[in-house]
């Protein structure tokens, strides 16, 4: 008798444990449907634009990183990422001004620049821009080079890639993090 109710609760587990996957996959769908549905800008609230630049660079940087816009995986199966650049402004008393936002392919083309103006980015604050799974254009070699400027010394932004791919209840996700081109302060004309 002891064995039929050990039987039936280890079943009813399982069974319990099926459901609470099948919930959590519905989930991450219903998230991956309201991704899909958004546009390729900043996703964060809207930025200050910041027409005629900075008066003065003291600091800033070009940076590199690394996005990929889907991977091989199980023998050359492709799997469409979603890619998400975050910029984060670490400074806890000054603005950053974002100049641009390149976006290139795997052939080192030029797909997209997200900026038609540079923007501020207030101390603390951060922004993000979306690539969407949908969009295989950048391939596995895919990057973004942002430029960044500052009026006084800060320090330096947070400039990573987040890559996600959600296919029924199986998620997984990776970061990869900007790497400095060049550095500023500029030489200034005395």
């Amino acid at each position: 008798m002891k064995s039929n109710v050990r039987f039936f609760l280890m079943m009813l587990g399982l069974a319990a444990l099926q459901a609470g996957l099948i919930l959590w996959g519905l989930r991450f769908d219903q998230r991956s449907a309201r991704l899909q549905t958004l546009q390729r800008a900043p996703t964060a609230p809207p930025l200050q634009e910041l027409h005629g630049g900075l008066r003065h660079a003291a600091s800033g940087e070009t940076v590199y990183v690394p996005v990929y816009s889907h991977i091989y995986a199980g023998g050359g199966t492709t799997h469409l990422l979603e890619a998400t650049l975050s910029i984060r402004n670490t400074d806890r008393e000054q603005s950053i001004v974002i100049n641009s936002v390149r976006y290139y392919d795997t052939e080192g083309r030029e797909l997209e620049e997200y900026l038609s103006t540079p923007v501020v980015l207030n101390p603390l604050a951060s922004t993000d821009f979306l690539v969407e799974s949908r969009d295989e254009a950048g391939g596995t070699g895919a990057n973004f080079l942002v430029d960044w400027t500052a009026e006084g010394v800060v320090t330096e932004p947070v400039i990573e890639a987040v890559m996600v791919n959600v296919e029924g209840s199986r998620a997984f996700s990776f970061a990869r993090p900007g790497y400095p081109l060049s550095k500023f302060p500029l030489a200034r004309a005395d």
